[in-house]
């Protein structure tokens, strides 16, 4: 065993046994195996020089493959696979700690994975629709993510997927997406321990995808797709056990997405003209997921009481969509009810955001609570008939609290380091 596994090992059982965390284990990791890592810039040129290889076999190959006999087109047809898997094993037993060597080893197991499936349907004339081709393949790569800690078989195996739920709409594959889509985000609970760059970029390369699941998910299920996301957004809000650096993926992908989901129920044709339904299936799915982020959100008693709040006002949100798809209101005094309830709360979230920014003299959450109402304001102004001057008027004060509020802060927070210096 050499010096750098030995190191690694034994930073490994000081964070297991609570000697150090994993932010101080992240940085020794860094300093004492960085020469031998590679930077982003050679992990991307490794990947596209891996495409190219492939890419160029198959080129080589396609100029007298017909002329080929059957057997000779079978073995060159698995040639690129073997190859690639032999180097996996070569990557696994001596470059394990090398990002450039596992992802470009793992990109191009993947690629011959796709490049095997086809040449074989061709030469024994397999018929195979292009839905379960490409579900197949991405099934058969899901094993690079966990064996080479490899991030670019997961994006490919979510491209998959999604396509192939885009292609096969049905109830059963609904359920069937939500299984395959845990499948991938398993990496991340399994190394939820070990944060690093890598596992941050597949955290929201996982909240992304899940993002357009929930999509497809409510198109399979004929479901309201509005409904689905918010719901969506609230239970990644919901979610606070994670560490810091990958919490933080949930928290900001929650925050924005709900803040912009109820940004759209605030105009009145949100409410008033709804062709939208929710079948048993998509009121199960919707019902899980808030179900779910309640859970989190009662089990966890460190949790922030406005975030709680704003949770708990978006939950109730969810359930008054629910309630108006499934009772088909359909009156003139409603829509204007629901419109004024999301514009209430849209509201209560940008002050929450200011009333908590002032008191922990934090600028980044106040400015937000300021945008959050700048911006409710402003839709409402080109959503009425007011006159420009008095939107001009109501733009300058609204600037002009911006400003004040910004510099009362600025002051605020450098008397209290001022203070702090002195004792």
């Amino acid at each position: 065993m050499n010096k750098e596994k030995w190191l690694l090992q034994e930073i490994d059982q000081w964070m297991a046994q609570s000697m150090i965390d994993a932010e101080t284990a992240n940085a020794l990791r860094e300093r004492y195996t960085g020469k031998k890592n590679s930077g982003m810039l050679i992990i991307l040129f490794s990947i596209i020089g891996s495409l190219l290889i492939g890419t160029g076999i198959i080129l080589i190959m396609a100029r007298n493959w017909y002329s080929f006999p059957i057997f000779l087109r079978t073995a060159l047809a698995f040639f690129p696979l073997i190859v690639s898997q032999g180097f996996a094993v070569y990557v696994i037993r001596r470059k394990r700690n090398s990002a450039a060597w596992c992802e470009s080893v793992a990109i191009l197991v993947t690629s011959s994975v796709f490049t095997a499936m086809a040449l074989v349907s061709q030469i024994f004339h397999i018929s195979n629709d292009y839905a379960s081709y490409i579900l197949q393949c991405g099934l058969l790569s899901l094993p690079m993510i966990y064996l080479l800690d490899a991030s670019a078989p997961l994006i490919v195996y979510y491209w998959t997927i999604l396509n192939w739920a885009g292609l096969t709409h049905s109830p059963l594959n609904a359920i069937l997406l939500l299984v395959l889509f845990a499948l991938g985000c398993g990496y991340i609970y399994l190394k939820r321990k070990t944060v690093n760059a890598k596992l941050i970029y597949m955290t929201w390369i996982s909240l992304s995808a899940g993002f357009v699941a929930v999509m497809i998910i409510g198109a399979m299920l004929d479901s309201s797709l509005l409904l689905l996301v918010l719901c969506y957004f609230v239970l990644l809000l919901s979610v606070e056990s994670l560490p810091e650096p990958v919490s933080a993926a949930f928290q900001s992908l929650g925050t924005i997405g709900s803040l912009v989901t109820l940004a759209i129920l605030t105009y009145q044709n949100m409410w008033a003209n709804v062709y939208e339904v929710v079948g048993a299936g998509g009121a199960v799915f919707a019902g899980l997921m808030l179900a779910v982020a309640l859970f989190f959100v009662f089990s966890n008693q460190e949790i922030h009481k406005l975030k709680k709040l704003f949770i708990l006002a978006l939950s109730v949100l969810c359930i008054l969509r629910y309630i108006w798809i499934l009772m088909e209101l359909d009156y003139d005094v409603y829509p204007f009810v629901f419109m004024l309830i999301s514009n209430i709360t849209l509201a209560g979230c940008g002050v929450g955001f200011i009333v908590h920014g002032t008191r922990h003299i934090r600028l980044q959450t106040t400015n937000i609570g300021m945008v959050i109402l700048c911006f409710l304001i402003t839709i409402r102004f080109f959503d009425s008939n007011m006159d420009f001057l008095w939107r001009g008027v109501v733009f300058l004060v609204l600037g002009a609290a911006f400003l004040l509020v910004n510099l009362r802060l600025a002051r605020i927070k450098k008397q209290t380091k001022d203070e702090g210096v002195e004792t």
